[in-house]
């Protein structure tokens, strides 16, 4: 069977779409244009799944057709004129499709790239959907943007469906495919790599043709597709394929698999194509200044524009010469036949004197179809005579030229779309008046200026050098630290100088050169699992002869070492120890109580400050908690430290693995770790480096004091380092500036850098204004998530970032609400990071809970969180359990054992029996996620919320194996998890900003009350001032953390979260010159000199 097929169109759920781009409206025209199979589109929008869902019902194996319809809805989407039963809307098939834009960065470039994935059935589609969910928002735009990379979604839809098949979208175009000058590959291998032979088909676009993509040779083994990709259902089959093969989503795979089969039957038979001119993209130029170029002019101009000097775009004809190797097109035997078309509004408006859009041609067009039943079979198979018979001579002679490629070709350039007739206007002129179309005159057109049409020579333009990649070197005072002789350094090491990697050379120098182990103290699982990868493989080094960890991590080790059963006790298990302890005592007392316990366990030494009672009580629960092989998790320093002064085995162990001993960010020692640190110099040799310009965490009581007092009571070698190779000039220049208002800021940093940077201040009016201004210069810094977001950006925006380039800072949670929705909103992946996992708040903890409950490692306090949220369990139940699972070593069993005595507890119990079952069935077969996500349904938690999606992507890291992942959430929950892979934009606070840098920074909220915070309380003077050195310090954090461009912004408002108080500009921006703030640029203004071609468009 003969049919047309077009592969690739849009919902109304895409953004600038046509509302009419539904189900019947799209039947409707493809039975207008004469097109028998249509891609569904969008299938990853939940909106467009529904309504494909409730209006599509099987057909052939794979292809669906419509449920039903009704004439009256079908004939509000057609032009007056056509009566819908004369559609055959019952034949019409649909196949399921989505594109997929992927932004991201590959090879040190940033990559953006859209694929189409078809898939034959709507489970396949639910899985595809469900992996994708868990990455990027699905909701905000029937096209997803997702920070994956595209050999990546390969693999995902692969796996999903292994009965679809992927095709990159639109090759050529120079921002969003595979081959686009601006964003693309090389080589389609560079991109899919070990995947390559998953793909058997590519996707032209409407700027190249077969001819074009047949001068190289790399795409032989590849099928060439065409279709519209559609926004509205006018414009259907502006490109298509023709197929002479069965019915089916098989058929139709193999025949784009192998064109011909192996009996020598064409399957796969020719596509109908855009004549590559009229693509907006086809020559090279400058919009903005009219300029059309050919590609051997763009390069004697060395891709300048001639009248203004900035870059051009460069087109798809020019790439295509770039990387062809031929000259002239090669064909295989039997290939695909090549039908160019002109759409059939076009040449009637080229004959009829008039806009393809207007009232006259519409008439016309609608007789024609009336006439020859489609617009396709009008254009491809009545004969010439039929059409002058019935229609006129000059139509006649139209559809002759065309069919012979005769046609005169104005050629489309930096989203300018080009022009194509069929007649000169001297030819028009003087046939005006003599013909007539369809009973519509024949007017004659005022002559406008000829433009010569375009015939380049192919000529390669020359290969640009890759950039030299710059050598990890030491500066001069770099080496000096790390050839030092001294036991005890002190470096003090600005932001960007290069702090981790002096200490990684240094360590691998002295491992290189002693057998002594040696122990490096980090102050997150983050920065250790850096440290690790920097020193794995290097010479001399081993996995027992370096422990790197932890400060809380280390004592842990080896306080474990003395009694391998010790759990830890968080704050929910210490209430429920007190609750234990002191029955009689109100919450209030017991939260009061836990206060003064954590005031103890960091100093020790202060007893004498509190009550005898208190005292007394603290003893209790120390007596507790360990005749129950437990440890508070705020004593673990102290009890090291206390392990560690007695003369035992554990402590000559402890000491034997620091003899060498690296401390990284020192400045955020707390009193308790500095004496550590103390008793270990009595044993070993100390490096420590760190900043205490960054010393930020005053809040956990750290204090950059013990950075000075080590120099009073060790006595070190004390080093600076003070060039900045992070960050560019301008950038540096403003963090000095702002840090040394501080009375210990004195320091001066140097920019080893010579780019001037950006630094833009932004004053919005809201905090929504804000966010919107975040996100707008977002889609600018990535070049553009669309076509329409480029069409805006200045010839200025020459650097483009990928998503993860780009880092959004606040000073509170709140703020990351409003600017995460507006992300959301315009589909732009994010993910949200901040001081505490993210799995410890709702409604993500529901999962980390029942994690650690199927593996046996969750304590009392887990279970009982747990129980507490079941239906009818009360606080009398609770503590009736709390009482009989509290000094229980496998809490779940004895509870189910309880359960067995109460009607209530009884069905808590069976529930949690199956649910703790279907987690260990499912995981061991489909995987951790799988199987916790029954969680899901068991608390009826919506699975479509950014943090439920981010838990998944990390459980589905760790394939089946439970255990393994409980063990990772339980060991990170004292700071943030490692993010599993994608590209997003991240969202973070100041705090958890230390230790990460961006290209491109915004810092958000620069107001006095958020930056610097407001104190909660009444404060002394000098405490005032100690508080605001310290907001000083973490705004200094913020502004180091730019590499290239960092963005200030501030609300003029005078409420922020529903309070009032804001809306003056933050003391902070005053420290810096004005001189080097600028306005981030504008928003180019639209003037509308040409009206952009619309084929087969309504009016």
């Amino acid at each position: 069977m003969r049919y047309i097929a077009d592969l690739h169109i849009h919902s109304c759920y895409s953004r600038a779409t046509s509302k009419a781009s539904r189900l019947p409206g799209l039947a409707a025209w493809a039975a207008i244009k004469g097109i028998r199979v249509l891609a569904t589109g969008d299938f990853t929008h939940p909106g467009w799944l529904q309504h494909l869902t409730e209006n599509l019902e099987p057909a052939e194996p794979g292809f669906f057709k419509l449920r039903s319809w009704e004439n009256d809805e079908i004939a509000t989407y057609l032009p007056a004129g056509i009566n819908p039963s004369d559609l055959a809307l019952a034949d019409i098939r649909f196949v399921l499709s989505s594109e997929i834009s992927s932004i991201y960065k590959k090879d040190g470039k940033v990559r953006k790239i859209h694929n189409i994935v078809y898939a034959p059935d709507f489970d396949s589609v639910r899985r595809i959907n469900k992996k994708l969910a868990g990455i990027g928002n699905l909701e905000s735009d029937g096209r997803p943007i997702l920070g994956l990379d595209a050999h990546d979604l390969l693999a995902i839809a692969r796996d999903a469906a292994p009965g679809g098949f992927f095709v990159p979208a639109h090759i050529w175009t120079p921002w969003f495919s595979l081959f686009g000058s601006k964003s693309g590959f090389d080589a389609i291998e560079e991109c899919f790599g070990d995947l390559i032979e998953e793909i058997f088909a590519l996707e032209t676009g409407l700027s190249s043709d077969p001819d074009m993509n047949r001068c190289i040779s790399a795409l032989d083994r590849f099928t060439l597709i065409s279709n519209s990709d559609c926004h509205s259902p006018a414009k259907l089959g502006r490109e298509a394929n023709i197929f002479s093969t069965e019915l089916s989503f098989d058929a139709l795979k193999q025949a784009l698999r192998n064109p011909v089969t192996r009996e020598g039957e064409k399957v796969f038979t020719g596509t109908i194509e855009f004549y590559p001119e009229e693509g907006k993209y086809h020559c090279d130029g400058h919009r903005k200044c009219r300029v059309c170029l050919e590609p051997d002019e763009t390069m004697r101009n060395k891709g300048k524009c001639p009248v203004c000097g900035r870059p051009v775009t460069v087109g798809v004809l020019h790439r295509v010469m770039d990387l062809a190797d031929r000259s002239a097109p090669v064909y295989g035997k039997d290939a695909p036949a090549v039908f160019s078309l002109i759409p059939l509004p076009e040449v009637l408006s080229e004959l009829l004197g008039v806009g393809p859009a207007s009232k006259t041609v519409m008439r016309s067009y609608v007789h024609a179809i009336n006439t020859f039943s489609s617009e396709f079979n009008l254009l491809l198979d009545v004969p010439i005579g039929d059409i002058a018979a019935q229609g006129s001579a000059l139509l006649a002679e139209a559809v002759s030229r065309m069919r012979q490629g005769r046609v005169i070709r104005r050629p489309g350039y930096d989203g300018e779309f080009g022009v194509i007739r069929v007649f000169d206007e001297d030819e028009l002129s003087r046939l005006a008046g003599q013909l007539e179309l369809f009973g519509a005159q024949v007017r004659t057109r005022k002559r406008k200026p000829k433009k010569n049409s375009i015939s380049p020579q192919a000529r390669k333009a020359p290969k640009k050098k890759g950039a030299v990649a710059l050598k990890n070197k030491l500066n001069r005072r770099q080496q000096a630290v790390v050839t030092s002789s001294s036991n005890h350094i002190l470096v003090q090491a600005g932001p960007g100088t290069g702090k981790t990697h002096t200490l990684v050379a240094r360590l691998c120098r002295q491992m290189d050169r002693t057998s002594d182990p040696a122990t490096v103290f980090t102050f997150t699982n983050k920065a250790a699992v850096e440290i690790r990868e920097r020193v794995q493989g290097a010479p001399g080094i081993s996995q027992q002869s370096v422990f790197i960890a932890t400060l809380h991590g280390f004592c842990l080790h080896f306080l474990r070492k003395q009694d391998p059963t010790l759990q830890v006790v968080g704050p929910e298990m210490r209430m429920l120890f007190l609750r234990k302890l002191f029955p009689d005592q109100p919450g209030s007392a017991l939260v009061t109580l836990s206060s003064q316990l954590s005031k103890l366990f960091a100093n020790p030494g202060s007893l004498h400050a509190v009550s005898p009672e208190t005292v007394q009580w603290a003893r209790k629960y120390s007596e507790m908690v360990d005749s129950r092989h437990y440890i508070d998790l705020e004593a673990i320093i102290p009890c090291a430290l206390a392990m560690l002064k007695k003369d035992s085995p554990h402590a000559e162990a402890m000491r034997r693995q620091t003899a060498c001993l690296y401390i990284d960010e020192f400045q955020d020692l707390n009193a308790l770790q500095y004496q550590l640190v103390l008793e270990l110099a009595r044993s070993s040799s100390i490096f420590a480096i760190g900043d205490p310009d960054q010393a930020i965490y005053g809040f956990r009581g750290a204090d950059p004091r013990w950075f000075f007092a080590f120099i009073e009571d060790l006595h070190p070698e004390v080093h600076t380092l003070d060039i900045n190779y992070r960050s560019d000039a301008s950038i540096v220049a403003a963090a000095s500036q702002v840090i040394a208002a501080n009375a210990t800021g004195n320091r001066k940093i140097i920019a080893h850098s010579s780019r001037p940077g950006r630094i833009c201040i932004e004053q919005c009016r809201s905090d929504r204004d804000e966010a919107d201004f975040i996100v707008r210069m977002i889609e600018r810094l990535v070049g553009g998530t669309s076509h329409r977001e480029i069409e805006q950006l200045t010839a200025e925006e020459q650097d483009i970032f990928s998503l993860a380039d780009i880092g959004v800072l606040y000073r509170t949670g709140r703020q990351a609400d409003i600017i995460g929705d507006a992300l959301f909103n315009q589909g732009i992946p994010f993910r949200r990071i901040g001081l505490t996992p993210f799995y410890l708040d709702e409604p993500v903890k529901p999962l980390y809970l029942w994690a650690l409950a199927a593996a046996d490692l969750a304590l009392p306090a887990d279970h009982l969180a747990l129980l507490a949220r079941e239906p009818g369990i009360g606080k009398k139940t609770l503590q009736r359990v709390e009482e009989t699972i509290f000094s229980s070593q496998n809490p779940l069993m004895d509870f189910l054992q309880l359960a067995e005595k109460t009607e209530r507890l009884k069905r808590a119990g069976t529930r949690w029996k199956e649910l703790r079952d279907n987690i260990h069935t499912v995981s061991k077969k489909k995987g951790v996620a799988a199987g916790l996500a029954t969680v899901l349904t068991y608390y009826w938690i919506s699975d479509n919320t950014p943090e439920i999606r981010r838990f998944f992507r990390l459980a589905g890291s760790f394939g089946t194996t439970l255990a393994e992942f409980a063990q990772y959430l339980q060991e990170n929950s004292l700071s943030p998890a490692a993010e599993p892979p994608g590209e997003a934009v991240t969202l973070m606070t100041l705090h958890a900003a230390k230790g990460v840098e961006f290209p491109v920074v915004f810092l958000s909220g620069l107001e006095e009350g958020i930056l610097p915070l407001q104190p909660r309380e009444q404060l002394s003077r000098a405490a005032f001032n100690a508080h605001i050195e310290e907001e000083r310090r973490l705004f200094f954090v913020g502004l180091t953390r730019a590499r290239h461009q960092l963005y200030l912004s501030r609300s003029t408002a005078e409420h922020r979260n529903g309070r009032p108080g804001y809306g003056r500009p933050s003391r902070f921006i005053r420290d810096i010159d004005p001189v080097l703030l600028t306005k981030p640029p504008q928003r180019r203004k639209q003037t509308r000199k040409y009206k952009q071609l619309s084929l087969f468009s309504l009016p």
